[in-house]
Order: structure tokens, then sequence, then C-alpha cells
């Protein structure tokens, strides 16, 4: 007996009932499908913003300073806009000997919009004075010019491809930026850019620090220390918290909370169905005991046909989920030009998290089945 009892395996009830193994496979694959496209949603409301400020922060720092000047001691806003864009180009040209910085230039502040499908938010246009530094900007950030040219005179500039297929059916790309404005090329790019040459009369002149990739270099520090006061700096920490603000709290937290809220209700379901699946073992559990086996034997290997069919759950889970996802790209996310991660680390955790809530919850009826194992004579 001993022998026999060393044999008892879960297998052989997964391969002759093989129905009823493949609906609780597929109905606990179909959970993770659920749990990982409403990531995958939500994500999607909310990665696009983080490629427009937070990704591109990777490669450039942005200053803000008054560059110690006061509008009142200029006569006109052109004496003071030519002043101040003298100073700005000085002080770029000063603070590129500093560790990790390429090149610094000055550029006026305006904004194209991006829609997703939940709320917009504003993506940096970059409005430089020389055409060479819209061609430096270009090369600095990866992009390349697939149709158009690059910006010659004030007014041009380029948007990349994504940004403008978002406005595709609303033409609302430059209404924050005025008629003077005009898209003179289309590039590609790991991020939303939106870059140019400023109009004459663009003021809020800021600089443009482009530094290598993924650099931690503070520039405030050099700034300052060479006589002028810092009042604005984004860096990708900075871009993160305002867009965690924007977004009115953390991204993460929405996604988390989401997860937990559709998740549960969908636990509830599936939990019916493991719950079913493990009360129609119990005369089987009945005649196991009856020839030897005991309630741990017993016990030991309903728990291996549920991490079994969990196992496979999760990898047919996890490739329809894949495929889900990348359907809801093409059609959905693509023709408005919003790209999303499809392989999403970040959801794994709340997947795995879900489903050890759902094993803990199966143990209830399990041991409530343990409980009432009677032998063959018991019930006679």
């Amino acid at each position: 007996m001993n022998k026999t009892r060393s044999k008892l395996s879960p297998w052989p009830y997964l391969k002759n009932n093989r129905v009823r193994s493949t609906v609780l496979i597929i109905s606990l694959a179909m959970f993770m499908v659920m749990i990982y496209t409403m990531n995958y949603i939500v994500g999607g409301t909310t990665e696009p913003f983080e490629q427009c400020d937070v990704e591109a922060m990777e490669r450039i720092r942005i200053i803000s300073s008054y560059l110690n000047m006061h509008g009142e001691d200029y006569e006109t806003d052109e004496e003071y806009l030519t002043e101040a864009w003298r100073r700005a180009t000085e002080l770029g040209k000063d603070l590129e000997s500093e560790e990790d910085v390429e090149r610094v230039v000055p550029f006026a502040w305006q904004y194209t919009m991006l829609n997703s499908f939940i709320g917009q938010w504003s993506v940096n246009c970059y409005l430089f004075q020389a055409p060479e530094d819209c061609q430096t900007f270009l090369t600095h950030m990866g992009a390349k010019l697939v149709s158009g040219r690059m910006p010659e005179k004030p007014g041009e500039i380029l948007v990349e491809q994504r940004l403008l297929d978002n406005h595709r059916n609303d033409n609302n790309l430059l209404q924050n930026m005025g008629s003077s404005y005009e898209v003179v090329g289309i590039v590609t790019s790991d991020y939303y850019l939106s870059f140019g040459m400023a109009m004459s009369g663009e003021n809020d002149v800021n600089l443009l620090a482009m530094v290598k990739k993924d650099s931690n270099v503070d520039l405030r520090p050099a700034v300052e220390s060479r006589g002028y006061k810092v009042n604005y700096y984004v860096d990708k920490a900075k871009a993160h918290d305002d867009l965690i603000r924007g977004m009115g709290g953390s991204l993460d937290m929405v996604q988390t909370i989401f997860t937990g809220v559709s998740g549960g209700l969908l636990l509830i379901c599936v939990a019916v169905v493991l719950a079913l699946h493990i009360m129609d073992r119990h005369n089987e559990w009945c005649l196991l005991n009856s020839i030897g086996f005991s309630t741990g034997e017993i016990y030991k290997m309903a728990l291996e046909e549920i991490l079994i069919c969990i196992g496979i759950a999760l990898v047919v889970g996890g490739i329809l989920s894949y495929g889900s996802c990348f359907v809801m790209e093409k059609l959905m996310y693509n023709p408005i030009g919003i790209t999303i991660q499809l392989f999403r680390p970040d959801a794994i955790p709340r997947v795995l998290c879900v489903f050890a809530v759902l094993f803990g919850i199966a143990q209830i009826p399990l041991f409530s089945g343990m409980r009432k194992i009677q032998t063959i004579d018991a019930i006679e």
C-alpha cells in the first residue's frame, strides 16, 4: 500500500477529465486576460503623457531664469527680448563646459496638445532662434525627418508623426500656438517631439540643455555659480512629479486600485467555478480514502491539481493577454498616434497577487471537502 500511496498523482484526473479541467483552466486564463488588459487600458490613459514630458527628460534639462533682468529697465519689449536672448545664448555656451552636457541653447516655450482616451496633456514645443539648433536637437533626441523639411524661418515647426496622427480628426494640433505657426516637416522619434523656429515676439526665454542620456547631472548649481538665479528647473524626477500632480495622484496607485476593484469582482466569479470543481471531486476522494489514502495525501493531490491548472492558465493567459493587447494597439491606439507598452512588467505582480488571493480562497472549499470525506463503509 505504501508503494501505491507514493503514486497518488493529480495527472490521472486531469487527463481523464479533460473537459472539466479545460473549463477551469480557461476560466483562470480569461481571468488573467481581464486583469492584464485592464492594466493595459489604464496605461493607455497615462503612458502617452509620460512619453511627452518624463521620458524625454532622459536627454534634456530645462532651465528657466530671469537672467537678472527686469522689464521696467527696458524701453520696449523688443529691446528686452533681444537682451534676454543674448544673455541666454552667452550663459548656454558657458554651461557647455559642464560634465555630461553636450549643448545648451536658448528657446521660447509653446505647447501643442496630445489627446488620450481620457483627457489631454500639453506637449512642450521648443522654439529656437537658429536653424542649426533645430538640427542639433533633432540629432540629439535620436529623431529622424521622414517628410517635409527642416525649419528655415520663424514660425516653422516639426512634429512627431504620432502627434500629427493624434489630431487627424480635430485639426487642433496648434490651437494653443496661434495661426502664425505651421508644420513644415514630420519626424519619427521615441518621444512626442514638437520643435522649430521662434517668432520674433516670443518671450519667456529659457535654456534647453542637451545632456548625455540617463545622466544625473544637475545644472542648477552651475547656473547659480555664474550669478543667475534658477526660478524653474525640470529634469526627469521633476517632470514625473508634475505629471503625477497633473493626473491627480500616483499612476501606480490608480492602476493598483483599478486592478483591485475590477479583479475583486472577477475573483468572485472564478472562485465559484473553482469551488464547483472541488465539490465534483468529493466521491473520488471518498473512494481514495476507502482504499487507504489519508486525508493529508488526498489534500496534497488536490492542491497539486489546482496549482497545475493555475500554472497552465498563467501561460495560456499570458499568450492571450499579449495577443488581445496587440489587437487593441493596432485597432484602437495606433490610429490616434498613441503607443502603449505591450509587455507590462508592472502588471505581473498584480496578476500574481490576485491569483495568490484566489489560491487562498480555494482553501476554504478544499478544507471543507476534506472534512466531509467518508469511507464507502461509512457512507453505506
